[in-house]
């Protein structure tokens, strides 16, 4: 949200922005910098204020979270009517927060914030020791935060931090997007800024994870997940005639031999299980993860770059992909010279549109869609 008018403005002092909105901090000397809370009607909204020059109306600058953005639509004002009656930074705020009072009133009655102003005022202040830049997002009710760390190969990484109404009192709680549980432990006394800093060793830690992954997806045809997250430790690559293998990485310990689990006709798949088996003693932590794979199995490991889509083509042959509201196609015709994969839910569905198909228990008994071969399914 940006603004601008032509009347003249009479500059703040920090003392005057501190008494009226106790909420707001400063953030530079100058104090043409706020970031804090801004409290209408017991709620408070999370806001970013800056003004190049406070006498200068068009460099001021007013942004905050979704829910902010929500009333000052739900208001149908534009800041050209504010500024038009502003004449420092605390009266452009104070008609602001006039302005959105209005807008809730008109909305019915707003819930009531419980969180305590002290309460915010810590978390405010420790959010400033992780560095307002790392802040991804900050909830109107000030309960949960998200903060972002890039790491040493120019990733981004995101931590959400919980807190309860009990907060400091209580322990927050975490999601991230590592591949591993991220823990903290908690006790009086203890920062968000703290917690920050355990999240990013963590993640700079798992560094050598990431780069392994990313040698997976860059050197092999992976089939799932079609769009590798940060958190996923496992890939599944297409070998070639219809035989896939799930590939799954330890994050503590990527450069040791990870689980592999084979997936297609079961001749081809024994043919893999033993190369593996004989080849064990070829796994090279100082090698790439792709290469020991190569090792292990005794060929290139197909890529994008060295195979075409039919000499790996795994997909289901009815719905012709590969993943189905997660699932692989693991029903297989058990005919060598057809071997196709197939969905059970798209093979059952398929089998009970049959005129002759049996049903016996929980079972389909009928033929294979592309070879007229027997086979059965699970209904």
């Amino acid at each position: 949200m940006a603004a601008a008018s032509q009347c003249p403005v009479v500059a703040d002092s920090d003392d005057e922005m501190s008494k009226r909105f106790p909420l707001l901090f400063p953030m530079n000397e100058s104090c043409t910098e706020y970031k804090g809370f801004l409290e209408v009607l017991d709620e408070h909204f999370y806001v970013h204020l800056s003004a190049a020059d406070p006498a200068e109306p068009n460099t001021y600058s007013l942004n905050g979270d979704w829910s902010l953005h929500e009333l000052v639509t739900a208001s149908g004002k534009a800041f050209e009517q504010i500024l038009g009656k502003c004449k420092s930074l605390s009266h452009f705020l104070m008609e602001f927060c006039n302005m959105m009072e209005l807008t809730l009133k008109a909305q019915g009655e707003p819930e009531k914030f419980q969180r305590a102003p002290e309460i915010l005022t810590r978390i405010l202040s420790d959010l400033e020791h992780c560095g307002w830049h790392n802040l991804g997002h900050l909830s109107v009710a000030g309960d949960e935060i998200q903060l972002n760390y890039i790491d040493s190969r120019k990733q981004k990484h995101w931590l959400k931090v919980h807190l309860s109404p009990e907060f400091p009192a209580e322990a927050p709680s975490y999601d991230t997007d590592l591949p591993v549980v991220f823990e903290f432990r908690w006790h009086k006394g203890q920062t968000l800024a703290a917690v920050f800093e355990a999240f990013a060793r963590q993640a700079d830690r798992l560094v050598p994870f990431w780069e392994a992954a990313a040698d997976l997806d860059a050197r092999c045809w992976v089939l799932d997940p079609p769009c590798p997250r940060a958190g996923d430790a496992y890939r599944r690559i297409a070998l070639g005639k219809n035989v896939s293998m799930m590939v799954v990485i330890d994050p503590h310990t990527p450069m040791t031999l990870p689980r592999l689990e084979f997936t297609g006709p079961e001749a081809e798949v024994s043919l893999h299980e033993k190369a593996v088996q004989d080849n064990v003693d070829k796994w090279d932590p100082s090698a790439s993860i792709s290469a020991n794979l190569s090792a292990l199995l005794g060929f290139e490991v197909p890529s994008r770059e060295n195979a075409t889509s039919e000499e790996v083509d795994c997909t289901c042959g009815i719905c012709y992909s590969f993943l189905l509201d997660g699932a692989v196609p693991d029903e297989l015709c058990q005919n060598f010279r057809c071997s196709r994969p197939f969905h059970q839910s798209c093979l059952s569905e398929w089998m009970r549109s049959l005129p002759m198909v049996r049903q016996n228990f929980n079972m389909f008994f009928g033929e294979c869609p592309y070879c007229s071969e027997p086979m059965s399914c699970r209904m």
